[in-house]
């Protein structure tokens, strides 16, 4: 789908270029093809959509984890309750469940999101990869490595977990991947097994960060990515704001960070630096989570949200970069359109990607859960 989207804001996230004022941004097959200054090229106009409103703002999307997505829906019931509801929910329900957690996410201008499961049912890898392949929102599935399997039956699980994408190009296009957390150097056979065998990122702990390096000497150049690194010359996401380093990501454990509103305002409390806050949850995560570009330049990849600041609630206000930076900061704004590998998944603040039926379910389970 070719994209045009003009007389926009644009913060870049480019370090050559971080900000333009007013200018244009085009899309094709999935990617930023162009873009710049003022008006854009008679041809472009000839996109299969525009999008032309005044006071308007266009970034990467913000890229969200680590947390639990599951315990993220399940916020409101007692977590000693939670493993018998999953029990009682079928593998349709669950999808509706994870489908309209995922979009209610993107709503609020996360277009990439990463959770990590512990030991989960296979019935939800499988609702995940649908719910995220069928509403078109690049999803991370990262499994904690541990004892209580071998590498052939998490193998397996991840390879009919795949089974269960809606779409085919979810898979070749990156909308859904997986990942591997290492916790101990006892786990790293067993990782080596499985990266040899199917394609997946492995996220490792500082305490077994030399040994990494030590087995794969090129380790920059594959799918690694460092928790809480003592040294982060490589791919880093800090799981607590407070340890940060420049360049690196933040991703908590907490599950109610997955909303990227309350994990933009925890990062700038932490911080206390409004535009290192949205450069981390925009840029930095995206890029060291090997997930997305997290910067609006030619080639990059059209993981970009559009947020409105032209009426009330949120608006209208100075279309400079520190007004609409403080306003994200603030959580005072309106994502109107988000566009995920170029595909248009929410405008006008409509969720284009799901279904009314799976927002009839969801709506139903809640409320049987209120008479449990």
């Amino acid at each position: 789908m070719k994209i045009l989207i003009r007389d926009s804001s644009i913060l870049t996230m480019d370090s050559k270029k971080p900000f333009i004022g007013k200018g244009y941004i085009y899309i094709d097959q999935g990617k930023i093809v162009a873009l710049g200054d003022g008006e854009p090229q008679p041809e472009l106009e000839f996109a299969d959509y525009i999008i032309n409103d005044r006071f308007i703002a266009t970034l990467p999307g913000f890229t969200v984890g680590i947390g639990d997505i599951i315990k993220y829906f399940f916020r409101f019931i007692e977590a000693k309750n939670t493993k018998e509801i999953i029990e009682m929910l079928s593998k349709s329900d669950l999808y509706a469940l994870i489908e309209v957690i995922l979009t209610s996410l993107t709503a609020n201008g996360a277009t990439s999101i990463i959770t990590l499961l512990y030991n989960p049912d296979p019935k939800i890898l499988s609702a995940i990869v649908a719910a995220a392949s069928s509403s078109w929102i690049r999803t991370r599935i990262m499994l904690l490595l541990d004892g209580s399997k071998d590498s052939s039956s998490i193998e397996n699980e991840i390879r009919n977990a795949l089974k269960s994408s809606k779409d085919p190009e979810a898979i070749t296009k990156n909308i859904i991947s997986f990942g591997l957390y290492i916790i101990d150097e006892k786990s790293i056979k067993k990782m080596i097994d499985i990266v040899n065998s199917i394609d997946v990122f492995v996220y490792a702990n500082a305490e077994i960060q030399q040994k990494l390096h030590n087995i794969f000497p090129d380790i920059e150049n594959k799918k690694y990515i460092i928790i809480n690194p003592t040294n982060p010359h490589t791919r880093c996401i800090f799981s607590d704001a407070t340890s940060w380093r420049y360049n690196c990501g933040i991703s908590p454990y907490d599950s109610m960070l997955l909303n990227p509103k309350k994990l933009l305002q925890e990062t700038y409390r932490i911080i206390d630096n409004a535009e290192e806050s949205v450069l981390i949850v925009s840029s930095y995560n995206s890029i060291n989570h090997i997930i997305s570009s997290g910067v609006i330049k030619e080639n990059s990849i059209a993981d970009i949200i559009i947020l409105d600041f032209g009426e009330p609630p949120y608006g209208p206000i100075p279309m400079t970069r520190s007004a609409i930076i403080s306003e994200i900061i603030d959580s005072n704004f309106i994502v109107k359109t988000a566009i995920i590998g170029g595909e248009i998944v929410l405008d006008n603040g409509v969720l284009l990607t799901i279904s009314r039926e799976s927002i009839k379910k969801a709506q139903s389970i809640i409320e049987d859960f209120i008479k449990l």
